[in-house]
């Protein structure tokens, strides 16, 4: 597509890319989608992988594979199942889950470009649960760091969970108002 997509429902299979922008109530993509500007929308699902430049802007955002993104990505709900290598400049939302996908060592055909893993800025939410993650800073009130995370800091106001196969090189308790 030449210019920006606006949609109401968009279900595609293959590759859809796009040099503006996309404006998506609710989508669902098995594939692989390339988009020059931003995505904004209410509910999306993905599998395969995700390109954009300058951030995606959601309610909902499942992905099953792997993102590459510039900018924020912005949802009330990140759900992130990691299938390749994958990165973001900042994550916010109220729930975060990310973690890989299972079957990569029974299935290693399956990975798209690279190992199962994240790499981002700023992590902020409500609810954070990470495995596989490399991130400078990852700031909440419940705050879980599961095994293959590398944390420089982690800020947190209810709860701080570290498994022992993960990596955090500080962590605060910040006092709620």
């Amino acid at each position: 597509m030449d210019g920006s997509l606006r949609s109401g429902i968009l279900k595609a299979t293959g590759d859809l890319k796009i040099e503006g922008g996309l404006t998506v109530t609710k989508m669902s993509l098995t594939g692989e989608i390339q988009v020059k500007e931003s995505i904004s929308g209410e509910d999306m699902k993905i599998f395969g992988t995700c390109t954009v430049k300058n951030g995606i802007q959601t309610d909902q955002f499942k992905l099953k594979g792997a993102v590459q993104s510039e900018g924020m990505l912005n949802a009330e709900v990140v759900e992130m199942v990691l299938i390749g290598k994958s990165n973001a400049a900042e994550i916010v939302g109220t729930r975060i889950d990310i973690h890989p996908f299972g079957v990569q060592k029974w299935v290693p055909w399956l990975r798209m470009g690279g190992t199962p893993e994240l790499e981002v800025q700023v992590i902020e939410g409500d609810v954070i649960s990470l495995e596989n993650t490399m991130a400078d800073t990852v700031r909440g009130g419940k705050v879980s760091i599961g095994p293959g995370c590398r944390i420089r800091l982690v800020e947190y106001s209810k709860s701080f969970h570290q498994d022992r196969r993960a990596e955090v090189v500080e962590n605060v308790r910040l006092m709620e108002d």
